[in-house]
């Protein structure tokens, strides 16, 4: 808890990171859904938003997902806060060197549960044997990626499953060993 002039006082956010487990998918799309529609919005169409992270999370994507999870190609290190709410997730696919993903229920944004969560896949992929993470962001995420020693290279585009194109910034970064 930190004390500010004014008199205000501030308490830190309490927060754990675990793996991810197939129950917890509707937990993970949720947080997923918060951060895109309150956060993305300002970067994106109504259209795309909608696609990317549709209001209504369907029992079908659900199940998609948790076979996802169940299937183990990415690793997906969850933030849950003290009372076991999902708050946040990030994923990598140490086969293909890729950040798949960090989001954060935007209600928990700019209180380090990103940064921890990178930081741990960032450990976890230097585990892994891997010399580099690249990844695809969101154009409204590009800050907080070179933030955290990322390198933006080049525009890029999603094709979204309608067919839409999504903009994005291609990113790296070097992983010291």
């Amino acid at each position: 808890m930190e004390r500010y002039p004014d008199g205000m006082t501030i308490v830190a956010l309490s927060f754990q990171l675990r793996p991810g487990r197939p129950d917890d998918a509707l937990a993970i799309l949720e947080a997923q859904r918060s951060a895109i529609r309150q956060t993305a919005a300002s970067a994106y169409s109504p259209a795309i938003i909608d696609e990317w992270a549709p209001v209504d999370i369907v029992t079908e994507r659900v199940g998609n997902f948790q076979r996802w999870i169940e299937r183990g190609e990415e690793l997906i290190v969850v933030a849950t806060e003290s009372a076991g709410k999902v708050i946040g997730f990030g994923s990598i696919v140490p086969s293909n060197s890729e950040l798949r993903a960090v989001y954060v229920d935007a209600a928990y944004g700019g209180q380090g549960v990103g940064r921890a969560l990178l930081a741990r896949l960032e450990v976890l992929a230097r585990d892994a044997g891997l010399t580099e993470l690249r990844m695809d962001a969101s154009i409204n995420a590009v800050r907080f990626y070179e933030a955290n020693s990322y390198v933006s290279l080049e525009p890029g585009e999603h094709i979204m499953a309608s067919g839409s194109r999504m903009s994005c910034v291609r990113m790296r970064k070097a992983l010291n060993t």
